[in-house]
Parts: C-alpha cells; sequence; structure tokens
C-alpha cells in the first residue's frame, strides 16, 4: 500500500531526514506508480491506487472543490453498521501542489449515510439522507468548524428498511443555480424545503432546489435506483437506472422536467403513460456517475456520461448522438477490473482542471458485512494529442476577463466565471445582455443567460425577459431552449405568447421547453395552443404537451378538439385525460366514449375512466421492496370521490355497447374496479353474448371474482357439445376454481363423453382430481384404456392422484404400454405415489413393483431397501436380486458420480457378493465427499451441458432451482431474483461462487431480515413491503407473513442468503457444471418493450 498518504506526528530531530527521505521518494513516484490493482484502462490512460483500508473505508461518494482537492464520503452504516446510526464520515484530501505527499484529514463526521456531496462557493454541500448538510472549513486546517442542518425530511428515518439504499444520492450544480438529486424508489413522503415548499415523490426519479435547500420541486419519476445524476454542459440530465425485472435490466435514462418512466407498475403493464429509457444496456448494478465536461481528455469522451457498474465491476461511458428531443447512446468499457481484489466501482467524478477521474470502489459484492474493505482509484491522461487550453481567468481578474471566460473550454471554469459575474451585479448587466445580441459561440450565450439569472437575485427590479423573448429566434437551438428554459423557470406570464410560438420551432427539444414552460406558469389560456400541438411526432415533447396540459387543469376545450382534431391529436388528448382525478376530465371522456367513431377510441376513454374509479389514500410513507416491479399498487383505490358514480355507470353502460372489443374492454376494467350492480349483466353476457371471446372473457373475471352465482351457467356451457372448446374448458377451469365439488357427475360425463376432444377431456380429468370423489376415480379410470396414447398417459397421470392402495396394480400394467410417452407417464406416477403416499399405499405400490421386476424402478427400489417395514425391503430387495446383471452398469454410474449413500450402499453389499466382479465396487471405499473447491474447479475448466443443466434447474424433486428463482417470469419469483440475463450479467467465475456461497454474494435487494415479535415467534424471509404501521415478509418457504408494528419486539438484517448453502452437495460434478453452463447461457435479448 502507498503509505505516503498517511500522515503522521513526527519527532522533530528526525524531521530533516524524513524531508529528505520524502522528497527522494516521491521523486521515484513520478516515475514508477505506486500500485495499482484493477488498471485495465484504454491505451493512454493510467489508474493508480491512492488509498485502501485501512486509510479508506467503504468509500461511498466523491467529489472536488473548486481547487481540485478531494472529498471522500465514507459508508460503514451500510457495511459493518448499524445502519440506524450516525457512523459515517468525510474524509479530505489535499494534494500538495509542490509535488509532495498528500494531506488527509477527517472533514466532518457523525453523519448519516453520505451518498452526495457538491461543492458551492466554498462549502459542502451534503446527501446523507434523511438530512441535507452544509459544512464548511473557514480556518483552513482541513476540519468543518461549520456544521449546518439545512432539512430532515429527505426519505425515511436511516435504516428504516435495512440498508441506506435506494434514498436520495448523488447531486450536481446546474447552470441554473439549482442542484439536482437522484431520488431511489424509496422516495420521499413529505420533503421540507429551508423555506417550507415541500414535495412528495412515491419511487425513484429526480428533484432539484438551491443550494440552501430551499425551492424544492419535482423533475422527474417512475424510476427505480439511480444513485447520481450526469449532467452534460447544457443541463441535460442523465441517470443510469436498473430494474427489478428479469435480472436487473441497466437502462440509460434522460431526465426531461415533468417526466415519468413507469417504474414499478406501468413499463410492464402500459396501465399509464410513461417515457421511454435512451437504451437499455443489459444486466448490472447501477451506481454513480458524471458528465465529462472538460477539456483534458480527448474530445472523443466529451460530454459523454461515465458511469458505475458495481455488479458489472467497471465503470462505462455512453456516446450520445442526438435524436429528437432526446438522444441515442452506445456503450463502451471504459475501466475494468483485472481480478485483483473485487472491484466494485459505486461513485466517480472529475477534476476541475479535468485531468484526473477518482474512483471510489465499495471493493466487496455486497452490503451489511462486517468486512472493512474499499479502496480509492485515481484515473490520468497520459496522451499528448490534446491542445493546451487558454488561459483560466481568477475571480480577482476584471470584467472583461470574466467575459472571456464564458466561452471557455472547461466547464468549470465556465460556472466559475458565470457565478463571479453574478456577484459583480450591476456593472455586469450591459456586457452580458450585448452578448445574446451578437455572434457569440453557443455556450458563451447560453451561460449569459443563466448569468442574467443569477443577476435576478442580485438587482431589485431586474428583468431580462425581453432580452430572453428575443434569444427565442436566436439561430442555434440550444440557445433558443436555454432561453425558454430561463422563462419557464421564472414563470414569466409575459413571455406566454412567444412560448406558444416555441411550440412550432423547428427543433423538438425546444418544443418540449415550451411545453414545460408553458405547464409551469400554469395559465389556462395556454391550453388550446397545447391541445392543438398534440400533433406532435417527438415522444418527449408530446409527452411534456401532455403533462403541460394537466398542469393548466382545463379541460373545457378538450372535446371540442376532440371533435375537430386529426386521429394522432384525438389518441393524445386522451392520454392527457387518463388518470385525471378532476370531474370535468371525465365529463369528457364519458362524452367522448359515446360519440366516438373509432372502437379503439372508445375503449381508450372507457379505460382511462377506470384508472379514476376511487381514489388511493395519498402516499405517506412506506417502500415496496427491491421487487416490486409489474405488481399491483401497494395503495389500492378505495375511497369514492366526486365522479365514482358517472364512471361506475360509464363502465356498466359499456357491458351493453354493440362493439365486442368495447364490451371486452368493459369487462377486463370490471376485474379491478368493484362494480356490484354491474355482475348481473356479466352474468347474462356470459350465457348470451354472441361472441365467444366476450363470453370468455366475462367467465374470467367472474371466476376471479369468485362470483358463486354464474356457476349454473358455467356448467351448462361445459356440459354442451355444441359449444365451441375453447369456451367449454374455460367454463371448466372457472367451475374448478369457485366451487366443483357439487358438480362432479356432471364433469365425469364431459370426460368421459366419445365426442369430446383430447384437449377438453385432459381438462375435465384435471377437474375430476380436485373432487377425489369415487365417481372421479371411476371416470378416469375409464379413460386408461383409451385407444389415444396422450388421453391414456394423461389417465395415468391423473389416477395416481386420486387412487388409494390399490394404485399400483392398476397402472402398473402400462409399463408395458406400446407407446413411450404412457411408459414414462407410470413412471413418474409410480415415483410420486412411493415418495408421497401413506406407509399403506406405498407398500402396495412397491409390492406390485417388486412382483415384476423392472429396471427402469431401479431408483424406487433403492429407495426401498431403506424403508423400515420388513416386508417392503424383501420385496426391494428380491427385485434387486432378479434384475441382477442388468442394473450393474446403473449402479456403477451412481457410485462414480457419488450418489449412492453410504446406507444404500451397505445393503446393496449385502445383495451382491464381493466375489461378484462387476459388483465389486460396491465393497469398495466410498469415494469421498467433493469440497466445494472441486465442484469450482471442474466448473471452471470444463463445458457443461446447458440443456441438462436446464432440466435439473426445473426439477422441483432434484435441485430446485426453480422452486425460488423464475427465468423470464416462469418460476416462482416471489422468492429469489428473476435470472433472465445473469449470464450476461456474471462471468463463470461469478456465477460459480454465487451457486456455492450464496451468503457471501447475497444481493443487497435479496437479504434476509430477523423478526423477533413481542410474543417471542422468530421469523426468517425477506421484506417485500414495509410502512410505518406493518411488515410484509416472504419467507424460503414462500409463505407471507405480515406484522404490524406493535407485534415487533426487534428486527435485524441477517448476512443470511435465503438460498441455502451447500446445494452442491447432491450434485455430480458433471451436474453442477451443467447447471453453471445454464445459467452462463442466459443472455439473451431482454424482452422487447413496447415504447
Amino acid at each position: 500500500m502507498n503509505r505516503w498518504f498517511e500522515t503522521q506526528p513526527l519527532r522533530s530531530e528526525t524531521m530533516l531526514f524524513v524531508r529528505f527521505f520524502i522528497l527522494a521518494t516521491w521523486g521515484l513516484l513520478l516515475i514508477w506508480p505506486t500500485r495499482s490493482l484493477a488498471q485495465t484502462v484504454p491505451p493512454d490512460f493510467k489508474v493508480d491506487l491512492v488509498y485502501e483500508v485501512p486509510d479508506i473505508e467503504h468509500p461511498s461518494a466523491v467529489t472536488c472543490d473548486a481547487d481540485g482537492n478531494l472529498f471522500v464520503g465514507e459508508d460503514p452504516m451500510d457495511m459493518r453498521g448499524p445502519s440506524t446510526e450516525p457512523i459515517d464520515r468525510i474524509v479530505l484530501i489535499r494534494w500538495d501542489k509542490a509535488g509532495g505527499p498528500p494531506v488527509k484529514t477527517v472533514f466532518c463526521d457523525k453523519l448519516s449515510a453520505v451518498f452526495g456531496m457538491v461543492w458551492f462557493q466554498d462549502a459542502l454541500y451534503v446527501m446523507n439522507a434523511p438530512y441535507y448538510t452544509m459544512l464548511k472549513d473557514t480556518d483552513g486546517d482541513g476540519v468543518a468548524d461549520v456544521r449546518k442542518r439545512l432539512g430532515d425530511s429527505f426519505g425515511h428515518a436511516p435504516g428504516l428498511f435495512g440498508l441506506n439504499n435506494h434514498v436520495p444520492t448523488g447531486m450536481r450544480l446546474g447552470l441554473d443555480g439549482l442542484i439536482y438529486v437522484a431520488l431511489g424508489d424509496k422516495g420521499l413522503p413529505k420533503a421540507v424545503g429551508a423555506d417550507g415548499s415541500t414535495i412528495t415523490i412515491e419511487g425513484g426519479g429526480v428533484f432539484r432546489m438551491l443550494p440552501d435547500g430551499s425551492e424544492l420541486g419535482i423533475v422527474s419519476s417512475g424510476i427505480r435506483n439511480n444513485m447520481d445524476v450526469a449532467l452534460d454542459r447544457f443541463d441535460n440530465i442523465f441517470s443510469f437506472d436498473n430494474d427489478d425485472d428479469f435480472g436487473w435490466w441497466t437502462r440509460i435514462i434522460h431526465h426531461v422536467p415533468t417526466g415519468y418512466y413507469g417504474y414499478p407498475y406501468d413499463y410492464r403493464s402500459h396501465r399509464k403513460l410513461y417515457l421511454p429509457p435512451v437504451g437499455e444496456f443489459g444486466s448490472g448494478t447501477a451506481c454513480g456517475g458524471a458528465c465529462y465536461r472538460e477539456a483534458a481528455w480527448p474530445a472523443k469522451y466529451r460530454g459523454s456520461p461515465f458511469f458505475c457498474d458495481w455488479g458489472e465491476s467497471k465503470i462505462e461511458y455512453y456516446t450520445l448522438t442526438k435524436k429528437g428531443a432526446s438522444f441515442e447512446a452506445r456503450v463502451h468499457d471504459f475501466m475494468l477490473g483485472d481480478g485483483s481484489g473485487d472491484f466494485r466501482p459505486i461513485d466517480l467524478c472529475f477534476s476541475p482542471d479535468g485531468k484526473h477521474m477518482y474512483v471510489a470502489d465499495w471493493n466487496l459484492a455486497g452490503g451489511g458485512k462486517p468486512n472493512k474493505v474499499g479502496r480509492l482509484f485515481h484515473v490520468t491522461y497520459t496522451g499528448n494529442d490534446v491542445p493546451s487550453e487558454p488561459r483560466r481567468a481568477r475571480n480577482a481578474d476584471p470584467l472583461d476577463a470574466q467575459i472571456r471566460s464564458l466561452g471557455h473550454p472547461s466547464h468549470h471554469e465556465r460556472m466559475r466565471a458565470q457565478l463571479r459575474l453574478a456577484a459583480m451585479g450591476q456593472a455586469a448587466v450591459e456586457p452580458v445582455s450585448r452578448l445574446l445580441d451578437s455572434d457569440a459561440p453557443v455556450l458563451v450565450k447560453v451561460h449569459a443567460i443563466w448569468t442574467q439569472n443569477a443577476l435576478m437575485n442580485q438587482l431589485d427590479d431586474y428583468d431580462p425577459a425581453p432580452l430572453w423573448i428575443a434569444a427565442l429566434r436566436d439561430p442555434d437551438a440550444e440557445v433558443r431552449g436555454q432561453a425558454v428554459r430561463a422563462l419557464g423557470y421564472r414563470r414569466m406570464q409575459a413571455a406566454s405568447a412567444a412560448l406558444t410560438d416555441a411550440l412550432k420551432d423547428p427543433d423538438a427539444a425546444v418544443r418540449m421547453r415550451a411545453a414545460v414552460a408553458l405547464g409551469r406558469i400554469g395559465q389556462a389560456s395556454s391550453a388550446d395552443p397545447l391541445y392543438e400541438a398534440l400533433a406532435e411526432q417527438d415522444v418527449l415533447a408530446r409527452f411534456t404537451m401532455i403533462q403541460a396540459i394537466r398542469a393548466t387543469g382545463n379541460w373545457k376545450p378538450a372535446l371540442s378538439h376532440l371533435r375537430t382534431a386529426d386521429q394522432k391529436t384525438r389518441t393524445a388528448i386522451l392520454q392527457a385525460l387518463d388518470g385525471v382525478y378532476d370531474a370535468e376530465a371525465v365529463d369528457v371522456l364519458n362524452q367522448w366514449f359515446r360519440e366516438a367513431d373509432e372502437p379503439a377510441e372508445r375503449v381508450a376513454a372507457l379505460k382511462a375512466l377506470a384508472r379514476v374509479h376511487r381514489k388511493a389514500t395519498p402516499y405517506t410513507g412506506g417502500w415496496w421492496g427491491g421487487k416490486a416491479a409489474g405488481g399491483k399498487p401497494a395503495r389500492p383505490q378505495e375511497h369514492p370521490w366526486q365522479a365514482t358514480g358517472t364512471v361506475l355507470k360509464t363502465l356498466a353502460a359499456g357491458l351493453r355497447q354493440s362493439l365486442p372489443q368495447v364490451r371486452i374492454a368493459a369487462v377486463e376494467a370490471l376485474r379491478e374496479v368493484p362494480a356490484p350492480d354491474a355482475l348481473p349483466q356479466m352474468r347474462r353476457m356470459v350465457d348470451d353474448d354472441p361472441d365467444q371471446q366476450v363470453r370468455r372473457e366475462a367467465i374470467k373475471v367472474l371466476t376471479d371474482l369468485k362470483d358463486t352465482k354464474v356457476v349454473a351457467s358455467l356448467v351448462r356451457i361445459a356440459t354442451d357439445n355444441k359449444t365451441g372448446d375453447p369456451l367449454r374448458q374455460q367454463a371448466i377451469r372457472s367451475i374448478v376454481a369457485i366451487d366443483a365439488e357439487p358438480y362432479g357427475k356432471q364433469l365425469a360425463e364431459v370426460a368421459l363423453a366419445e365426442d369430446s376432444s383430447i384437449a377438453l377431456v385432459s381438462v375435465a380429468l384435471d377437474a375430476l382430481v380436485t373432487l377425489r370423489t369415487r365417481e372421479a376415480k371411476q371416470a378416469i379410470e375409464r379413460r386408461l384404456d383409451d385407444p389415444r396414447p396422450k388421453l391414456r398417459a394423461k389417465a395415468v397421470e391423473t389416477y395416481a392422484q386420486v387412487s388409494g392402495d390399490d394404485v399400483a396394480p392398476r397402472i402398473l400394467q402400462k409399463l408395458k404400454d406400446s407407446d413411450k410417452s404412457v411408459q414414462r407417464a407410470t413412471l413418474s406416477a409410480l415415483s410420486v405415489v412411493v415418495a408421497a403416499a401413506d406407509s399403506k399405499t406405498r407398500f402396495q405400490t412397491l409390492k406390485a413393483l417388486a412382483a415384476e421386476p423392472d429396471r427402469r424402478a431401479l431408483p424406487m427400489y433403492l429407495d426401498g431397501l431403506l424403508d423400515k417395514n420388513k416386508d417392503i425391503y424383501a420385496a426391494c430387495l428380491s427385485a434387486l436380486l432378479a434384475l441382477g446383471d442388468s442394473i450393474d452398469k446403473d449402479l456403477r454410474l451412481l457410485h462414480d458420480r457419488n450418489e449412492l449413500a453410504d446406507s444404500v450402499r451397505r445393503e446393496l453389499s449385502k445383495v451382491f457378493p464381493e466375489t461378484s466382479k462387476q459388483f465389486a465396487f460396491l465393497h469398495e471405499q466410498a469415494p469421498a465427499k467433493l469440497d466445494p473447491s472441486a465442484y469450482a474447479r471442474f466448473a471452471t475448466d470444463q463445458q457443461g451441458n446447458p440443456s441438462k443443466g436446464q432440466q435439473l434447474f426445473a426439477d422441483p424433486k432434484g435441485i430446485g432451482c426453480v422452486k425460488c428463482h423464475a427465468v423470464g417470469g416462469v418460476g416462482a419469483k416471489n422468492i429469489g431474483p428473476d435470472l433472465l440475463g445473469v449470464g450476461a450479467k456474471y462471468p463463470r467465475r461469478e456465477l460459480i461462487r454465487s451457486v456455492l456461497e450464496p451468503s457471501n454474494r447475497i444481493l443487497i435487494d435479496f437479504e434476509m431480515s430477523v423478526v423477533v415479535t413481542t410474543r417471542g415467534k422468530i421469523y426468517q424471509g425477506m421484506v417485500t413491503s414495509q410502512t410505518p404501521g406493518r411488515i410484509d415478509l416472504i419467507t424460503p418457504e414462500a409463505e407471507v407473513i405480515q406484522l404490524s408494528a406493535e407485534e415487533i419486539e426487534v428486527k435485524k438484517t441477517s448476512n443470511i442468503s435465503p438460498m441455502p448453502n451447500g446445494l452442491a452437495n447432491g450434485m455430480t460434478l458433471q451436474n453442477f457444471a451443467d447447471i453453471i453452463a445454464y445459467l452462463e447461457s442466459l443472455k439473451q435479448p431482454f424482452p422487447s418493450r413496447e415504447k
């Protein structure tokens, strides 16, 4: 480790020698780099290790002051813990300008979770959620002597939901003087600003405020866990997010004001309109980042967002290309771990001179561990192909030098000059104003606009609005866009007409900003031009126009525009009305439902009405957990409001519409909307609707509602051979789901009818299994001899589920069936009976199997050797003796795989003597039990079979991965993460370690919690939902436990994974390699999402 970064007190008599030694050694360090880990970077870059444990611990955030000195946040709260105690701190590293070693001091300690920092005007602003703090060092000793809490409501209490993740984190200062803050999906129940302003955000997004904590405002929402905001030179906001759906698929988000990005409930179900990401880029774990806005690195990096991918152990950068109001992106690797140490980058920043990137490395795959880890890296460009930048001005320089610096290639220098000009007050007004009416470069004009904005805070009666309105005619779209943005920020009503004209600007980004500005100003008169503009082709611009209409709250013109607009505009107007709790908006939708010519528009109006049938309880806190994607909203709509009656009447009217697609939409809506008065009409539709699809949907919805009054109709449909098969099958399934017990006779008739199709009989047989009556058993038994193999196999499967101790004699003969599928079904059925039946049935089954020895039944005979029932033991022993040499290879294979239990081996050695050569291996010492390293070596060196691995994965009676994990939504995904894309996210070595050492590789969102109740009961599982009043816990057995806050005595996070240790113990080496190969194969592209 590089010890020169540690400062120690030195005795005076040794000072001379030490000074000489430091200077000499530092000179060598300039030639020989310090020990460097995770050093895979592009050519002409070098990476050096600055600090590691014990000199740095769990670095969580990095930022620089104006001189390039580095602040490093440390977060032991979320490692060794406890996560509820303020034990975080900020370290300041001051670089020696003469080339000597840096000086490291503890700038501030006793902080809550430090994940965001911004340097502004000689002070450090810290997001240590739920607190927002200003720190200042007034005496230059590297320690903050001023500490001011500016806010205490930026999220929930520390550690309330375990680790302090998914909270407010990274921050950046914008051109407009506002601080933009990344927010994870634990949300803001009610954040209160220094000026009393408040915001509430359920879920993640971006919010903003002035540095002093005033003027709180929401920028965007619908995000899971972006940990940082990367602002480009024009304040376009980018974040790196991931979801919890299909393996943490990462996405780059371009945050536009009023933007909504769909997480967690809408971006899969498309319940509501949302904005698409810039792009999706495979699995990963999104962490901190920043845009490179300086001039010391090659041009290809300038303007690119760089983001840490903690899960992929790398830093990436994205090349952005303008596309309408947004961007397209291409991803490139920048910094990769080289295998020496666990490289887990969590945050990065750039030095003000643009020469260096600093990287905070968490250095461990997980949180909440006792380990002390962490590293700090320093990345520098060493090439010589970048021209030297112009001289930077100083704050003491005259006004004209500051004006020149507005065009400097360095963003940091431009911002310094902008702030300095604003501080000059009246003297800067005219020189800055002249810049907008000149041929100055684009960036000069942009910074001039925001200098004028800052001057408004310094000067009474200063109004740059006329200049900004004039700038709407500038030939450059970026200048026009920033002028629009400034007018909107200042809510300048006098600019409304000019902003309305800007809705027709040739540039989509300007049109988007104009819509945002009009919405922020909020004049009702702006609604008409916004409705007219909804033919907009650009997705982002159109979305912000919809949001602006909602902000005006003016719905009176909507119906007239629906009557006169083209189809695309009508669709957008209906989207604007969707989900709006306003009686006028409901009236418009209600009227358009009745008069629209297009069926699709009637359906859209009906669905939009259904979404406002009742109101949900307002969000006041809580979190939906780490796996909310695609689920139902945590706050159900239960409270009637002014328009509830209108909505319910319109939905009922939809059931009587002449168009089948409208009737289907009404039926589907009533699955979610409680409407008892509509149920009689839905039951009539089941009987007599002319459209088969409408009848099926009505059956499905009434089944979901457990409507017992429809069962008589379902029985009539199920037994009517004139009705189509799909409807009859649905009717049978629904009878079973509601109450099949009284209708066994009718179901048996369907199962035995000669004219019933194979599919219909199969559904009927499954239904009879649920009854388990004598009549059901007899009906199933009659199909055992059906001439059609598929039905014989189905009958075997179902007969084994309803029969008692006579099952074996009846189906054993099917092992000799002419069709292989029937034979396989028989073996499968018999194995289930042997494993699960009562002792009497088990005895009869094994006895019958032993009476006619069959090699395919070997596993059951071996199982019988361990049975305590002497008759079963004798029967299985007899069968094995009869099979003799025919099973020697099978037993040898089990021996070689180490799959013969010692107890079975002992019994077999009694059956087959040592003198028998082919069975001599049974008398050898059993192979040694393999340790995890043997599995790891084998799976690393050998290529497994993914197909076999998939079979092992999916077998619930074997390794049983599928019992906890889903792949692409298929499986029990309530317990473990969905593994689609896991092969793209992790290399083979990480997959191996995750299976062998699950508790050492635990994902933060799948931590186990241990809860002790006031009655002394202990529950262990994952927290899926938590509010101040209740906690929902799902156990490894998939049982959901709901506990009120009053019942909970203690709640702690466990370091034990819900995935059990020792999974490999029951596998052969090849089995294990096959499982790993299957996991590695899960790299297929993410299912496409509609945009």
